[in-house]
């Protein structure tokens, strides 16, 4: 719904460029067939030029997560989708627009329909022309001409039709529909009811001055226009012969012609494209380069803190920091529960060779208790970023490091389903994992390269053969393994 709103009011800023520069610049000049081409342009242009898009590429580094020795806790962000917004209304007002529009076009299409068929029909050799006995002003609407000889004499018939002529060998029908559908479309922009106007003159002006007739008797030709100035035909989409333009039609039939090169004038507009393209159409599109633990992942460090974070597991982190020369400040407000209701948390420091940075958050929440954040620190790049997730299983203090590396990783995994177990994982010393569960003698279930295993074979497996590591519980886990995975899942993927 937004993008449709976006896309309509992007239409509406091009047609007012197009509308604008031919008012200013060429509404006064004669130079009718440039003045028709530019005007299509802008109908062609403003439903097209909306689509088109710089891309603007921004490269940006994606941690390969499957090749660390540590299980990734998934976030995600929720979303509420909210049927009844201001788009959503507008939307359907529009839609109402081009409902009621669109049945007023089919009925002119039927009456136009009734008044072609019933007149009697003259074949010629590019036109035919169709005599009616209802009293309506001349017209024409592709190759047929409408006329009811026994209101005009045969000096008016002669200029009528050589006026209609002109509409219909230039293809000025073609015109006129697709200013319609366009209006149809575009009913909601106040400028494309000006636009159809500019126009439907534009083409009265062109039919004036090219046919023959007024280049045989300029004088009598304006004669004819001004005796039948006023006439009763309604239908918007044909080309009526007498409408309430005839004032301006004569002072354009009497316009001294302009030089072709004024025309040069309608590319003023272009300068105005380009910064509504600049301004409005620039995508950003992100190229993301998978770095591995051998490349730069020890110059990443990643946090995640809610609402059960203990005290001691916030002195840990800033215990952690310190020892990469970060200053982790925080001040937490904890409810009756003793979970963190709020957090404020400063985080300063960095390396003398990249330079120093610093970074603050306030958490703010709906709730009575603080949502989950997490927190990236990027030591390369020099950049601190905070965000709002959700967890399916929380990890306090996730450190990277690299390769070789006898820094240690402790995970602490704590389960938020309604089960009433919790484990946690805990990387000892030398090769291997301990497993250590809290619910008594119960324990998860191991599966190891897809193949089901226990606590005594994973103990067994070096660390520099474990590729990844995932853990499962609750509903999820039960989904996927049975009833027997009601105490989690541990799921190890294996170098090859």
């Amino acid at each position: 719904m937004e993008a449709l709103c976006y896309y309509i009011l992007k239409v509406s800023s091009v047609l007012l460029l197009f509308f604008s520069c031919y008012q200013l610049f060429l509404r006064k000049e004669t130079l009718f067939q440039f003045n028709r081409f530019f005007l299509l342009s802008g109908l062609i242009f403003s439903v097209l030029f909306p689509l088109l898009y710089i891309t603007n590429t921004i490269n940006a580094s994606l941690l390969d997560f499957t090749d660390t020795d540590a299980a990734i806790s998934t976030l995600s962000e929720s979303s509420t989708i909210n049927v009844l917004n201001p788009y959503s209304l507008l939307i359907s007002l529009y839609l109402i627009g081009v409902f009621i529009l669109f049945i007023k076009l089919f009925r002119q299409g039927l009456d136009l329909n009734r008044v072609l068929q019933k007149g009697e029909r003259v074949k010629l050799l590019a036109t035919v022309h169709i005599k009616t006995k209802t009293t309506l002003q001349p017209f024409s609407f592709f190759n047929r001409i409408v006329y009811n000889p026994t209101l005009h004499s045969e000096k008016e018939l002669e200029a009528i039709v050589a006026h209609e002529e002109v509409h219909v060998t230039q293809f000025h029908s073609l015109d006129i529909i697709l200013m319609e559908v366009f209006l149809i479309i575009q009913w909601i922009n106040p400028i494309v009811w000006l636009y159809r106007i500019a126009v439907k003159q534009n083409l009265e002006f062109l039919a004036d001055t090219e046919n023959h007739q007024i280049k045989t008797n300029k004088k009598a030709y304006q004669y004819i226009l001004l005796q039948r100035a006023v006439g009763n035909h309604h239908l918007s989409i044909v080309n009526p012969f007498f409408n309430s333009l005839i004032k301006k039609r004569i002072i354009m039939i009497n316009q001294q012609k302009s030089h072709k090169l004024k025309a040069l004038k309608s590319l003023l507009i272009l300068p105005f494209l380009a910064v509504f393209l600049v301004g409005f159409n620039v995508r950003e599109v992100y190229s993301y380069k998978n770095i591995s633990q051998s490349d730069s992942i020890q110059n990443t460090i990643e946090l995640l803190i809610d609402k059960n974070t203990s005290d001691s597991e916030l002195l840990k982190i800033k215990t952690d920091l310190a020892k990469d020369e970060f200053d982790f400040s925080y001040t937490t407000v904890r409810n009756k529960d003793g979970e963190i209701k709020n957090i404020s948390i400063e985080i300063s420091g960095g390396n003398k060779k990249n330079g120093e940075f610093s970074s603050q958050y306030n958490s703010v929440s709906d709730n009575d208790t603080m949502d989950p954040t997490y927190i990236l620190i990027d030591t390369e790049n020099n950049s601190i970023s905070f965000r709002r997730a959700e967890v399916t299983n929380r990890v306090t203090h996730i450190k990277k490091s690299a390769p070789g590396n006898n820094k240690k990783i402790s995970i602490s995994t704590t389960n938020t389903s309604t089960k009433d177990y919790d484990f946690k994982i805990v990387e000892k010393e030398g090769n291997g994992f301990m497993f250590i569960t809290t619910d008594g003698d119960e324990e998860p279930l191991f599966y190891i390269d897809g193949k089901k295993s226990d606590a005594k074979a994973l103990k067994d497996l070096a660390e520099s053969t474990i590729k990844s590591m995932n853990v499962i519980k609750g509903d999820k886990a039960i989904k996927k393994y049975g009833e027997e995975a009601k105490h989690g899942v541990i799921e190890i993927i294996t170098k090859e």
